[in-house]
């Protein structure tokens, strides 16, 4: 009996251990990872294919980051409601969208996270070609005069030209509040003719260009004048353009090098201190029925003369003041900070522009009617303008123009509040190069100290100026595409210091949203 039980029981612990042993190799197996939808912004052609075809509505597409943006592309707008049914992938004409598990990138995307060497090297390539090229671009400054009252000069100069009849651009804005006035009454005892232009978009547009255009054929006028900022500078640029090509639609000379014929004479003249449009190569211009924003870039259409008078600017507020000084700043920084494609020329006008911002925009912003420090701004504007056409602007600029556009941010105000942050983030890679320019404003120390105490007036001008240290306004969401947008913008380009990947961009990001 003792050994049937003892056999029993043998056979029913072995009964037991094959039922665990079933019951191991029968559990349920872990349920499949969801996958979501990882969209290439670079790619993506903004087609909304993948928009109509989700049956749960997550996908949607961007809005325009600027007035006159037409590049939308699409993103996950509800990412709770994604059943990663996949038909988005199966739809994409172009393959920029696959599904993949949360937190990887597939390896057919045609942009990942981190630059490899070869992006890298192609960057590099593409910027020593540039740097060759621009000794045939045939960079100029432009002829200026300056002072108080200097715009009342600018009819006898036209006039001792030999001309009689000129065109003046400028916008609604400013003849509201009569800032042409004296010029235009100048004009007239001098005995110009005159035809005033000023119906012009805060954006203009090729129809902008072409009625000015017409304007100008049918007065028989022989010259332009460009009052105002970036809006009459760029449409009297299109003008000029437009002239020397009529039989050409704008959008036949938008891109670059397409002009590439003389202009008529062409005085520039500055009502703020901070863009520098008066000495760049380029005309921003929208297509009316299309919305597409595209640039004319040409030396031919860099004017030829500048006025800068500081009592246009007088009545600037403290705000636009600050911003479009800090503006001017980045142009500077940025530039001398590039390098690569400046000469001797641009790294003295870097220099310059510096000393006299470090010494007279608080004094500007804090009196307004302060003539001498509103002078020496027009002049720091003009000479980092003319540094940075060549010299050319960089990762600031190209974070800044995406907040622009999809929150709004004034464009000074972006340059400002992200210059220091790019420049920290850059590292021992920018320090000699800074310490330079700190040089020009008196620091002492290593380079490395000189540059952090660079840095470090930099962030101090915005806090005396009333002007935030980060932009928290940023969303999670928007992340990918102010990356891959800002991407885009300065690579190959920009010859920056050091080339950026997406963890960088995403660094300063997140630098931006937190600071205070």
């Amino acid at each position: 009996m003792q050994e049937n039980t003892s056999s029993e029981v043998k056979t029913s612990e072995a009964k037991a251990t094959a039922d665990k042993a079933g019951a191991v190799k029968e559990a349920p197996k872990k349920p499949a990872v969801k996958k979501t939808p990882y969209i290439d912004y670079i790619s993506c052609a903004g087609c909304s294919v993948c928009v109509e075809n989700c049956p749960r509505d997550c996908l949607k597409l961007t809005p325009p980051r600027f007035h006159g943006d037409i590049h939308s592309v699409a993103y996950m707008a509800n990412k709770t409601a994604c059943i990663s049914c996949g038909i988005c992938e199966k739809v994409c004409p172009i393959e920029a969208l696959t599904m993949v598990t949360p937190g990887t990138v597939p390896d057919n995307i045609a942009y990942s996270k981190e630059k490899n060497c070869m992006g890298r090297v192609y960057c590099r390539v593409f910027q020593g070609v540039m740097k060759v090229a621009n000794y045939f671009l045939g960079y100029r400054t432009p002829e200026y005069i300056e002072g108080a009252g200097s715009i009342k000069k600018l009819p006898a100069l036209i006039k001792a030209k030999g001309i009689k009849n000129v065109m003046l651009v400028t916008d609604n804005g400013l003849m509201k509040i009569g800032i042409p006035n004296g010029l235009i009454e100048a004009l007239k005892e001098e005995g110009l003719q005159y035809t005033l232009f000023s119906d012009i978009q805060p954006n203009p547009t090729d129809e902008n260009v072409e009625a000015g255009f017409k304007l100008f054929k049918e007065n028989g006028c022989e010259a332009l004048i460009a009052m105002g900022g970036g809006s009459p500078m760029d449409c009297a640029k299109g003008i000029a353009a437009k002239n020397a090509h009529p039989n050409k639609p704008v959008a036949k000379l938008q891109g670059i090098l397409k002009v590439h014929k003389k202009i008529v004479p062409f005085w520039a003249v500055p009502t703020t201190s901070g863009t520098g449009s008066e000495t760049t190569v380029a005309a921003v211009i929208t297509e009316a029925k299309t919305h597409h924003k595209a640039s004319i870039n040409d030396p031919a259409i860099l004017p030829k003369y500048a006025v800068l008078d500081p009592e246009l600017t007088m009545g600037l507020p403290p705000f636009i003041t600050a911003t479009t000084g800090l503006d001017a700043l980045c142009h500077a920084v940025e530039s001398y900070t590039n390098w690569t494609y400046c000469t001797s020329v641009e790294k003295d006008l870097s220099k310059k522009a510096v000393k006299l911002i470090y010494e007279n925009l608080y004094k500007a912003f804090e009196n307004g009617k302060d003539l001498e420090a509103r002078q020496n701004m027009q002049l720091a504007a003009f000479y980092a303008g003319r540094s940075f056409t060549r010299g050319c602007v960089g990762y600031v600029h190209a974070v800044g123009h995406t907040l622009g556009g999809l929150y709004g941010v004034p464009h000074g105000l972006a340059m400002a509040v992200i210059l220091p942050h790019v420049m920290r983030q850059f590292g021992s890679s920018v320090y000699d190069r800074l310490a330079d320019l700190s040089d020009e404003c008196g620091f002492k120390g290593t380079n490395e100290e000189k540059a952090l105490a660079f840095i470090g007036w930099m962030d101090e001008m915005k806090k005396k100026m009333n002007l935030p240290a980060g932009l928290d306004m940023i969303k999670d969401e928007d992340i990918p595409q102010i990356i891959a947008w800002a991407d885009k913008e300065a690579n190959p380009l920009y010859p920056v210091p050091v080339i950026w990947g997406y963890n960088d961009f995403e660094r300063l990001i997140n630098t931006l949203r937190t600071a205070d």
